[in-house]
């Protein structure tokens, strides 16, 4: 019975974090997480915006011609 309020407090904690104190973290993000079945953190940016999908394409053509320069 002791093990409960560690355990809660622990995933309390963790979603504290990163839906209140992380440097992405905006109302967009919390109401993606509750509502969405599929959800990625990585759909939003470092301010907690939502990426669009253009801007994901973009990037990851980037990352594409960044190791295949090296």
């Amino acid at each position: 019975m002791y093990w409960i309020g560690p355990l809660l407090g622990g995933v309390l904690a963790g979603l504290l974090y990163d839906l209140v104190f992380a440097a992405n973290a905006s109302v967009a993000k919390v109401t993606a997480m509750f509502t969405q079945i599929d959800y990625d953190d990585s759909q939003f940016d470092e301010r907690g915006r939502r990426r669009v999908k253009e801007q994901e394409d973009a990037e990851a053509g980037q990352g594409l011609r960044d190791t295949a320069a090296a």
